[in-house]
Parts: C-alpha cells; sequence; structure tokens
C-alpha cells in the first residue's frame, strides 16, 4: 500500500509539468492558425470596400475581421457605422459609431486613437447635419480634449472637431469669442498643412472644413461672416483648379458651392444685384443641378425671400425623393416636406399648400412605420450578433474541453490519476452549465423587457402618429375655409387663424424635435456643466420657456426662498432649464381636464401651480407642485420609463419625464416624485451647487 501511494506521488510529479507544456503548445499552434492575414491587409480590404459602396461587403468584412483577430473592436465599429451611413441609415450608422467610441475610450493604441478621432468626427458631422447642436457638444469637446492630451492633435479628423465644436458653440452664442477661435485655429492648421505638402488630398481637408463653417454662418443668419469664410474657400478651389486641373468633377462641385453660398451671404446682406451674379455664375456648374445643389439653391431662395423658386426647388427634390422611395423618413419631412410648406405660405398660394398639407399626411405614417423596421431590424442585428457571440463563446469552451480531454487520455497512465481528472473535469462542466443555464434565463429575461418595450413603442408611434395627425388637420381645415371662394373673413377672424396656423406649425416642429430628442435619453454621457448661472435664472427661463404663467385655466406662483437668492450653479444652463420646463409643463397639462385641453373657453375652476426655488444639503431643490389628477404611490418610479402614459385621455408621447430625468442625473442630480404629497402633483429635481 505504501508503494503505490510512492508511485502515484511520482508520477503525479511529472505528469503535470508534461501536461501543461503540451496545453500551453496546443493553444499557441490553434492562436497562430487562426491569423489569416495582417491588421494592414485587412484595413486595406475595407478601405476597397467603403470606396466601392459595396455596403453589404464592408459590413461582413467587418464582423468577420474583428471575430477572427485581424482588426480591434473599434475599428470593426467604425466600418460598420460607415457602410450604414453609405446605405442611409442615419441611427443605425449613428450607433456603431457610438460604440466604437465606447470601446476606444480608455485606450491609448494608435489604432485605436485613429478610429476614435474618425468615430467622433462622423458622429459629431451628423448631429451638425440634423442641427443636434448640444449633442455635437456632448462629443466632439470631450474628444478635442482627448487627444490634445495625447499629442494625436495634428490630423484632419481633429481639425474637424475644432470645427464642429465652434458651429455649435456659435449656434448657442454667435458672439461667443471661443468659436471664432476655433475656426481660426482651424484655418491656420489647413494653410500650415497646405504649405508643408500642397497634395489633393490637403486641399480636400481644407475645404471641406471651411463649407461647414462658411455653411454654418449662413445657417445661422450672420451672413458677414459666411461671406467672409466663403471666400477663403473659393481661394482655395482657386488655387486647387491651378494645381490639379484635371480633376473636373471635383472643382465643378467645389466651385458650385463657392458661387451659391456666396450668393446666399451677399443676398442675406441686401445686395442683390452681386448675388444674382454670382447665382447665375453657380447655374453654369453641373453641381447646381444636382440634388445638393438643388438643396443649396433652396436656401438661397429661402435669404432672398424669391418664394415661388424656392417652392419650386422643393419640389424637385421631393419628387426625386418619392421616385427614390427615400422619401419615407422624418429628417427628410422635417429637411425638405416642412420647409416646403413655409414656402407655400410665403408664396400665398393656398392651393399648393393645402396639397403639401396633405403629402405631409400621406407620408408621415410611412415614415413612422419605417422608422420602425429600421429599429427593429436593428435591435434584430444587434440581437443576433450577441447569439453568434454566446455560440461562439460556448464553442470555443468546448474546444477547450475536447483538448483537455485529449491531453488527459494521451499523458494519463494510471487509473487513479485518471479519476482525479475526470472528476475535475465534471466539476467544470457542471459549472460550465450552471452558467449557460443563468445565462439563458437572463437572455429570457431581456426578451421579455424587450417584448414589453416593443409594445410600449408601438403605443408611443400610434400617439405620436395621433398628435401630429390632430395639427395637421387643423392646418389642413384652415387651408379650405381661406380657398373657398367667395369666402370673406374680417381681421379678427384672420388673425385666430394665422395664430392657430403658427400654433399648430410649431407643435409639429416640437413633436419631431421630441422624437429626435428620444434617441438621447439613455445616454450615459455626463453633461459639461460650464455655465455659472443662479437658481433663478433657470427657474426664470424655464417658466418662460413653458408658458404656465399665461395658463388660464391655473393659478401660477414662483417662490424663491431666501437661501436660493444668492446661489450660483455651476451646470449646463440649456440642459437644466429644458428639464425644469418639461415638469412646468407636466403641471400645467395635467391641471387641465381633458375634455378642455383644445378648448379656449376658460374653465370654471382654477387649479394651483406652484414653482419653489429652495436649497438642502449643498444642493439646490426645484419643487413644481400641483393641484391637478396626481400620480398613485405604486406608479412613482414607472411614470419615468419611456413611452408610459398612466391616462389615455391626456395628449402627450409619454418621454417627458424621462428626458426630464435623464437631463437631471447627467448634470449631476435626480428628479423623484414626492408621493408624501396628495393635493395633486409634486416634483422635485436637485442640481448640485
Amino acid at each position: 500500500m505504501e508503494s503505490k501511494v510512492k508511485t502515484t506521488s511520482h508520477v503525479s510529479a511529472w505528469i503535470w509539468p508534461m501536461t501543461m507544456l503540451l496545453a500551453a503548445m496546443l493553444f499557441v499552434g490553434c492562436s497562430s492558425s487562426d491569423k489569416k492575414s495582417t491588421s494592414g491587409e485587412a484595413t486595406r480590404m475595407l478601405e476597397a470596400a467603403s470606396n466601392q459602396r459595396d455596403d453589404q461587403r464592408l459590413l461582413t468584412l467587418a464582423d468577420s475581421l474583428a471575430k477572427v483577430g485581424d482588426i480591434r473592436e473599434g475599428e470593426s465599429h467604425f466600418w460598420q457605422g460607415m457602410a450604414h451611413y453609405q446605405m442611409g441609415d442615419m441611427s443605425m450608422a449613428e450607433f456603431y459609431w457610438q460604440e466604437s467610441l465606447n470601446a476606444t475610450a480608455n485606450s491609448t493604441d494608435a489604432t485605436d486613437l485613429v478610429y476614435y478621432a474618425k468615430s467622433a468626427s462622423y458622429l459629431s458631422s451628423k448631429y451638425c447635419r440634423y442641427a443636434e447642436f448640444a449633442m455635437t457638444l456632448l462629443t466632439s469637446q470631450p474628444a478635442v480634449k482627448r487627444l490634445e492630451q495625447l499629442e494625436c492633435d495634428t490630423t484632419s479628423d481633429y481639425t474637424n472637431l475644432i470645427i464642429f465644436t465652434g458651429c455649435a458653440k456659435a449656434h448657442f452664442d454667435k458672439e461667443d469669442t471661443t468659436a471664432i477661435s476655433m475656426f481660426e485655429h482651424a484655418y491656420e492648421m489647413h494653410n500650415h498643412n497646405i504649405r508643408a505638402n500642397a497634395t489633393k488630398e490637403a486641399y480636400h481637408d481644407a475645404v471641406a472644413g471651411l463649407i461647414n463653417i462658411a455653411y454654418g454662418w449662413n445657417s445661422e443668419g450672420e451672413y458677414e461672416k459666411a461671406l467672409l469664410w466663403t471666400d477663403r474657400f473659393g481661394q482655395y478651389v482657386s488655387e486647387y483648379r491651378e494645381l490639379f486641373g484635371d480633376d473636373e468633377k471635383y472643382i465643378d462641385k467645389q466651385w458650385g458651392r463657392y458661387k451659391v453660398f456666396r450668393a446666399t451671404a451677399l443676398a442675406g446682406l441686401g445686395r442683390f444685384g452681386e448675388a444674382d451674379s454670382d447665382y447665375a455664375d453657380y447655374q453654369q456648374t453641373r453641381f447646381s443641378k444636382s440634388m445638393e445643389g438643388m438643396a443649396n439653391s433652396s436656401d438661397f431662395f429661402t435669404v432672398a425671400r424669391r418664394w415661388n423658386e424656392a417652392v419650386a426647388c422643393y419640389s424637385t427634390i421631393t419628387d426625386y425623393l418619392y421616385s427614390a422611395n427615400a422619401m419615407y423618413s422624418l429628417e427628410n419631412i422635417q429637411r425638405y416636406m416642412l420647409k416646403k410648406y413655409r414656402a407655400n405660405v410665403m408664396t400665398d398660394n393656398n392651393d399648393s399648400t393645402n396639397i403639401t398639407a396633405r403629402q405631409i399626411c400621406e407620408v408621415l405614417d410611412s415614415a413612422i412605420m419605417h422608422a420602425r423596421r429600421n429599429d427593429a431590424d436593428g435591435l434584430q442585428a444587434i440581437h443576433k450578433k450577441d447569439t453568434q457571440i454566446l455560440e461562439q463563446e460556448t464553442r470555443s469552451a468546448e474546444l477547450q474541453q475536447i483538448n483537455f480531454l485529449i491531453m488527459i487520455l494521451v499523458m494519463i497512465a494510471a487509473f487513479a490519476i485518471y479519476a482525479i481528472y475526470r472528476h475535475r473535469m465534471q466539476r467544470q462542466l457542471a459549472e460550465h452549465n450552471a452558467q449557460l443555464k443563468e445565462k439563458n434565463e437572463q437572455l429570457t429575461m431581456a426578451n421579455a423587457r424587450a417584448e414589453e418595450s416593443a409594445k410600449m413603442k408601438s403605443n408611443f408611434i400610434q400617439q405620436i402618429s395621433h398628435e401630429i395627425r390632430t395639427p395637421l388637420n387643423i392646418l389642413s381645415g384652415f387651408t379650405q375655409v381661406v380657398t373657398t371662394p367667395g369666402m370673406e373673413l374680417d381681421d379678427e377672424t384672420k388673425q385666430d387663424i394665422n395664430r392657430q396656423i403658427l400654433e399648430n406649425t410649431d407643435r409639429i416642429t416640437g413633436l419631431v424635435n421630441k422624437m429626435l430628442e428620444l434617441s438621447d435619453v439613455n445616454s450615459q454621457t455626463v453633461l459639461e456643466r460650464n455655465d455659472h448661472v443662479t437658481a433663478i435664472q433657470i427657474a426664470a427661463q424655464a417658466v418662460e420657456a413653458s408658458g404656465i404663467s399665461m395658463a388660464q385655466h391655473l393659478t401660477f406662483d414662483l417662490q424663491i426662498a431666501p437661501e436660493a437668492e444668492s446661489i450660483i450653479l455651476q451646470t449646463d444652463l440649456t440642459a437644466a432649464t429644458r428639464a425644469l420646463t418639461l415638469l412646468l409643463d407636466n403641471a400645467r397639462k395635467f391641471t387641465l381636464p381633458p375634455e378642455a385641453q383644445h378648448s379656449q373657453e376658460p374653465t370654471e375652476k382654477k387649479e394651483q401651480a406652484l414653482l419653489k426655488v429652495t436649497a438642502e444639503g449643498g444642493k439646490t431643490l426645484f419643487i413644481v407642485e400641483d393641484t391637478g389628477i396626481g400620480v398613485p404611490v405604486a406608479e412613482a418610479e414607472h411614470i419615468f420609463e419611456e413611452f408610459v402614459q398612466l391616462n389615455e385621455y391626456y395628449d402627450g408621447t409619454g418621454i417627458g419625464l424621462t428626458v426630464a430625468r435623464s437631463l437631471a442625473r447627467r448634470l449631476g442630480g435626480d428628479i423623484r416624485l414626492d408621493t408624501s404629497y396628495t393635493g395633486g402633483a409634486r416634483f422635485v429635481m436637485h442640481l448640485p451647487n
């Protein structure tokens, strides 16, 4: 018996080193065989697919090359975003670029930093393009700071990020010297790059950067500044034509942009003769006949108040979008259909205005369904990818188990050692099965939550459709009244119709903006707190924005506690004001009976609403209290979830409180419902001092 024990001890003494050595050799061999190509070759394949606009191949390559380890996760997400961007699916492009930022946010690897800068630049460009300037700043400012800290501030992506940051800052404050300094710094960098190496790429980067600045100033109505930057990029185009005259397509496009931007700025300055001359030059370019060119023409006609020509351009654009089956998107409705409607209103062409209103009604449902399908496809793609990753991990674990069993069969010479290894493998397998069972349970719960979310989103879409259809019907009705032959209206009636048309147009625009705002609700990004403002200023701006003090059905009171009068907060004024405005909107809406929501007659009973500003424990409290229908205690947290509406008889989208809490938390504060208050509803928003 003693001899057997010694023999077993000797066997285990040599078998363990041999087993570990063989395991290491097998692991290294498998890892080496999986590496099919170098990172450089993989990137060239992706660039070629992107240049050829082979978007499906680009998606497949980006995913498969990441799985075999030829490219990093951040690069894979960036190229998947590019594929969706080239296919026109902006929501999925935004998702993958954000994933790329998340994957590279804490890395100092050179390749990761390249795709971090690229993803931040494309995201900022997307937000600027759709006038989402707050999101532009949230994306571009941290990226600029990080690239400067890591001394990666000489690339075109960094320069673009400076320009997008400046454009967003200029939108919020046209006299912001920081924005102007950023533009000048970017201009100096482009001049330096061109002087150092006057290549096509250097000029392309410079022209693209200055076009963004010039277009931004034109959009903000700062025509003197727009003219300055337009002439600067026009100088670049002239130099490029002298150096690379054979690049006719690029020269035609950029020269056309220069002429139409200049014509727009001159029209805004009232120099119509010069504007018409530049616009005539613009019409000689091939670019003026393209879809982008016609959009630029529409901008010029709008600034020049040539409404009939603006309507003609928008009609051509929308006809093309219809033929290309690209009209059915909320972005295109906002960018073209609503602008076409406003231009028709300015022409006093009631028939055309009525037709456009009907087109908006017809397109809207399809656009909402199109957006819903895109969201569903995106969720399905993400779920499929997660499932593939889980299957890959399972196969990898099974392969490791098989290799381990082979090593045991090869190396084991004694029954006792074999039994020990078998016992250990059974225990590991049981643990792995338990983990798989737990993951399956988690996946089941996730599927249940996804089904609930889909149901709530469906209800939300139906509600939004109703919310937008109602003002559109009102607009259509007034248009029919105005266009009725022989209809004579007194001045008071005309003023009332004009007021209601403007109110319902603003209502539609607000709903579209709310839908776009919803995409930011789940963001975990902390908002920059660079504003030093008083609590009174936040309260006053929110009261004015909500219009609660003008509501005829309630008595509103603003109370400032003595300890809050001198408080100055370091926060984001726009976000803080927006969160408080949404709470006041909530109080105003739920103190008015459902049947009186669309009535102009004052209600017999006046409800009460109160905004109290006070301080407590290093925090500033904004308390919104009303005598409305109130909220059940059991729903105190549920009401902050997306699309939740406790009372279906009230108009609304069910996202106001969700957006408000998201903004407050990203500012370092929070919003809660005070369940101890029973006279209606009392919401408490606190922000750090």
